[in-house]
């Protein structure tokens, strides 16, 4: 009899107990799980934010790599063709100037007589100025004037605004040569001069 009221009892205060703190241990795990919903609702625009800022950032950073690519590539095309003009016409044994867009070289390629002619040109279907290389006779020549600068690719639309040349009383040949990058309103001037074969003034 004193054991069975022993057990009555326990399982009045498991009872009790499951009534009070399990009741208690539930509602807090429950309130615990509610919280963890709305802080992860509270940081969310917090976390969407910090990603937009890094992708901003990195399509500032790729913007401004290419326009960097892009000017280096104006400068680099529009020195390297004046280069190659003047290189043409030091080995010269004649150079004119028929207008003031356009150059005319006579040439020995490997003891064969050659003409290198440089012209601007006008783009066509919406194309950029560019600077013309025609090569005739010799061991390198062929038919139709071949496109030096110009044209658009990823980096932007290049374009030769102007090129001017011009033979003083001195026989010095003076080159120059400007050039823009269409999408970054970039422009470059290079400048050279080269002297003329004397018995041709």
């Amino acid at each position: 009899m004193r054991g069975w009221c022993i057990l009555a009892a326990d399982r009045k205060a498991l009872t009790l107990w499951r009534k009070t703190c399990g009741g208690h241990r539930t509602a807090a795990l429950a309130d615990e799980d509610g919280s963890l919903l709305l802080e992860l609702l509270a940081s969310l625009p917090v976390y969407l934010m910090l990603l937009i800022s890094l992708f901003a950032i990195w399509l500032l950073f790729l913007r401004s790599g290419i326009v960097l690519m892009s000017d280096w590539e104006l400068q680099q095309e529009m020195r390297l063709t004046l280069s190659r003009m003047a290189q043409d016409a030091g080995t010269a044994t004649h150079v004119e100037t028929p207008d003031l867009h356009e150059l005319h070289i006579e040439k020995y390629i490997k003891g064969e007589k050659c003409t290198v002619d440089y012209v601007l040109r006008e783009g066509k279907a919406s194309q950029p100025p560019y600077i013309s290389k025609k090569v005739s006779g010799g061991p390198y020549g062929y038919s139709s004037p071949q496109p030096m600068t110009g044209g658009r690719n990823v980096f932007g639309s290049l374009a030769v605004v102007d090129f001017q040349c011009d033979i003083d009383r001195d026989g010095l040949l003076h080159l120059r040569l400007d050039g823009e990058n269409r999408r970054t309103k970039k422009r470059v001037t290079f400048s050279t001069a080269v002297c003329t074969p004397r018995e041709e003034h």
